[in-house]
């Protein structure tokens, strides 16, 4: 019982420690609104859940507006959607924006953001692009600045609205362990490239 005890705190102490470290690395590069967030060419729109008919999530509809009221500001040119799923998740955040007012020249599509790190990686590689927003809630948000950030990636990041209802505690603890996941998948993968 004494050596589980242990290893549970050496677990939580060392989610501590990779928590502060990405906090402290992300410094100067995290903004509470579109208002007060840096002009950059593109601000990368993550997925997440749309619904069957079509609606994205609330969560996805915050991320949305966000990405569209820095657009309107004149802080990004353009917005990049990336999400899975093939074009349904990207196809309904476009459809949003359209919706209003976003003209579709301003709309760039990745159907390959299965995953924050595949997002960051179309971003970089497919769509060229070496400075950028991302937009997603704060936990979220954090992770992907940090992992495009750790791609070579000049990224900042704005928070859009948490969303509340049934998940909200899944979300929180989820990106508890993806922060750590991302921790170790970036650096590792630095390292292997560096071989």
């Amino acid at each position: 019982m004494h050596a589980l005890g242990v290893f549970v705190a050496s677990f939580l102490v060392v989610l501590l420690v990779i928590a502060i470290s990405i906090r402290v690395e992300l410094l100067g590069h995290l903004y509470a609104d579109a208002a007060s967030a840096p002009t950059t060419p593109v601000a990368l729109i993550l997925g997440a859940e749309v619904y069957a008919d079509g609606r994205p999530s609330p969560a996805l509809a915050n991320r949305l507006d966000v990405g569209i009221e820095l657009l309107r500001l004149g802080r990004v040119r353009a917005l990049l959607m990336s999400g899975g799923n093939g074009t349904f998740e990207v196809g309904a955040m476009r459809t949003y924006a359209i919706a209003r007012g976003v003209t579709s020249d301003a709309i760039l599509l990745d159907a390959a953001g299965e995953r924050t790190l595949a997002s960051c990686l179309q971003a970089r590689d497919s769509f060229q692009m070496r400075r950028l927003i991302v937009v997603s809630q704060e936990l979220h948000m954090a992770r992907a600045v940090y992992t495009c950030r750790r791609l070579g990636i000049d990224a900042d990041g704005v928070v859009a609205p948490e969303f509340t209802g049934d998940r909200v505690l899944i979300y929180l603890v989820r990106e508890r362990f993806a922060l750590v996941f991302a921790w170790l998948e970036v650096n590792i993968r630095a390292l292997a490239e560096r071989s």
